[in-house]
């Protein structure tokens, strides 16, 4: 594989991340338009939609700009070289590279509902009666806390067993070849 190859590869997977991000926040934004045009007035639901209206811009714009340059991107950062790279890689390798993506990635998606959590058991309101033992916006929050929390523990318990993981389901079978025939083992 050629270096700029790896390059375009690598390119080409942050062009799906913000794809990704770009979707997702279009969804969040129909919804919000859904569900929130009875409850707020027009003001208030400008406001509560103009980020994810920026991001969507933002998201929009970097996609189209970076799948459509591609290439020169990557020759940007190789400098036009054209060094040929080595890569032995095995089934077991390339999952176990997979495993720990999925688990860097779920923990960027729960940090923020336990950070928010933990955050708003230690912030006073005015508008609160804290008299009670059970407030509020303590109970309003703890689905998505206790969901953030198993995701964040999970994504830790497959990080930390990740190798074992990715060496059980990439193991292959034992085979052996005679005259150019594989003949696949029983063991």
């Amino acid at each position: 594989m050629k270096k700029l190859q790896l390059v375009e590869l690598g390119v080409i997977s942050v062009v799906l991340i913000i794809g990704y991000n770009m979707i997702t926040t279009l969804f969040s934004i129909i919804t919000s338009l859904l569900f929130g045009l009875d409850t707020t007035s027009g003001i208030q639901i400008f406001f509560i939609l103009l980020p994810a209206i920026l991001f969507f811009a933002f998201y929009t714009i970097t996609f189209f700009i970076l799948g459509r340059n591609i290439t020169r991107i990557a020759k940007f950062f190789c400098r036009q070289s054209d060094d040929l790279l080595v890569f032995n890689l095995n089934k077991a390798a390339v999952l176990h590279v997979i495993i720990i993506a999925i688990c860097l990635y779920s923990f960027l998606r729960t940090i923020p509902g336990i950070l928010e959590y933990v955050i708003n058991r230690f912030i006073v309101y005015k508008d609160e009666n804290y008299d009670g033992v059970d407030l509020n916006r303590w109970n309003r929050n703890q689905p998505t806390f206790l969901s953030s929390l198993i995701g964040f523990i999970l994504a830790l318990v497959l990080l930390l067993v990740s190798r074992r993981v990715a060496d059980f389901l990439g193991k292959e079978k034992q085979a052996f070849e005679i005259n150019n025939e594989k003949i696949e083992s029983n063991i």
